[in-house]
Parts: structure tokens; C-alpha cells; sequence
């Protein structure tokens, strides 16, 4: 712990941060039959979970690209991006699957079509928020 105290201080982190470090450390060096993959898979998962953000498992037959403003079209099939929002807006909306049903004002408007609750119809999302299905 001598070691990262001293990472702590030499990054100049403030007292929360560090002090949610070290427990975090502290509890992540307690538990057994970690392997060096388990860790990395561990740190990864724990990172995205923690703020919110979601881990999306791509299906090989869809390709999926970022919106621009500009070039998106009602009837387009889109996503929310999997770190899009932060903490309880992300565990709502990142991730969720839709249809666009209007472009106003620079926001791309969406009836969520992925059958998950709540059930969102006309949803608002700046473009640089979505993913566009783009079928091949």
C-alpha cells in the first residue's frame, strides 16, 4: 500500500480520490484466484459498470456507426453508445435500441424498439450520442 500511497501523491490526487483508491485496491488485492486475465477482465468490467456505462455484445452481422449530424434519416434503426451518459441517465439509455421518428432542432428523436422497460417513445439525443445501423 506504501507504493500506491506514493502513486497517489506523485499524481496529486485530491483525498477522495485517493482515499476511494486505496479501499478499492485494498478490496480488489483481497480477493483470491484471480489470474492476470481475470484481473484485467475485472478492472475493465468494474470501470464501465461503475459510471454507468454498458457492455454491449456485438452481433458479427451488424455494423454499427457513429451518427453525424446531418446524416441521419427517420426510419434509420439506431443505438444509444454504451458510455453516452454517466451513472442513472447511462443505466436508462445507454445501450437501448430504436427507430428515429424526427430530426428537429439537432436532436434525433427516437421510439425505442428493443422491448426493455421503461418503454421510451420520442426520446431526444444529441446525434454524437448514437450509433446508426448500417446494413450490408
Amino acid at each position: 500500500m506504501d507504493w500506491v500511497k506514493s502513486q497517489l501523491q506523485a499524481a496529486k490526487v485530491r483525498k477522495p480520490v485517493g482515499d476511494a483508491t486505496m479501499k478499492l485496491v485494498e478490496l480488489f488485492d483481497s480477493i483470491d484466484n484471480l489470474t492476470p486475465e481475470f484481473k484485467n477482465q475485472t478492472i475493465e468490467m468494474f470501470s464501465k459498470l461503475a459510471l454507468g456505462h454498458i457492455v454491449i455484445k456485438e452481433n458479427k452481422n451488424e455494423n454499427w456507426v457513429p451518427v453525424r449530424p446531418g446524416d441521419i434519416k427517420v426510419t434509420e434503426q439506431v443505438r444509444v453508445k454504451a458510455d453516452a451518459f454517466d451513472g442513472e441517465l447511462g443505466m436508462l439509455h445507454n445501450g437501448r435500441r430504436g427507430v428515429v421518428v424526427g430530426v428537429r432542432y439537432g436532436d434525433v428523436i427516437v421510439k425505442m424498439t428493443d422491448g426493455k422497460a421503461p418503454q421510451l417513445e420520442g426520446a431526444h439525443y444529441p446525434p454524437v450520442k448514437l450509433e446508426k445501423l448500417i446494413l450490408t
